[in-house]
């Protein structure tokens, strides 16, 4: 496998409603969601169990003074005067809540892991677009003059030293610049799991 694509290719993001609007699809958002359902089936569960279960028996019973076979039926319904699973249930509820205050949890920081990571590759993006705009191009035409006068031997070969090391550093902060944009821009993906163009 290879990376394809363009380096000093940072789009413009969407905007921030539209991204929130991908957060409910995030995977530590639907883990949470999940707990919370498996949590309220766990609830729905205990709270079922309150009430009795009935039980009918069907049998049949063989009389000897009568002489032949009588069919016997039965109903059972225990009565919870005492255990009517309040414990269980009140439990159960308690972790419903909980999980309900995981998913709120989650939200709110996926949502501001997301607003951190826009403001990185924002601030990274316009550093980067004032680097290319403005100072490597002249780095770059400083580097052009001090090597053009120095062969004409108008410039001694420590200012042509020190117009490469200039521009040398310029594009050395430029690929940073575009580094931090790209891992802020990974962010957001990882964060929303849309690509953009």
């Amino acid at each position: 496998a290879q990376a394809a694509g363009e380096m000093a290719a940072l789009p413009e993001l969407p905007s921030l409603a539209a991204q929130r609007a991908l957060l409910a699809q995030a995977p530590a958002m639907q883990v949470a969601q999940a707990e919370l359902a498996q949590r309220q089936a766990t609830a729905q569960v205990e709270l079922s169990r309150r009430a009795p279960d009935v039980a009918l028996t069907i049998g049949s019973k063989r009389s000897e003074e009568l002489g032949r076979t009588q069919a016997v039926f039965g109903v059972s319904l225990p009565l919870p005067l005492f255990d009517r699973n309040q414990g269980a249930v009140l439990a159960a509820s308690r972790r419903v809540d909980q999980a309900r205050d995981g998913v709120t949890a989650t939200a709110s920081r996926l949502e501001a892991e997301l607003v951190q990571a826009r403001e990185e590759y924002a601030s990274a993006r316009a550093q980067a677009l004032a680097l290319q705009g403005e100072i490597l191009p002249g780095a770059q035409s400083a580097y052009d003059a001090a090597s053009t006068g120095f062969e004409y031997g108008k410039f001694g070969f420590l200012d042509v030293l020190d117009a490469q090391r200039t521009l040398l550093q310029a594009q050395s902060h430029y690929l940073t610049t575009l580094a931090d944009a790209h891992r802020a821009q990974a962010a957001i993906l990882r964060l929303t799991g849309a690509a953009y163009e």
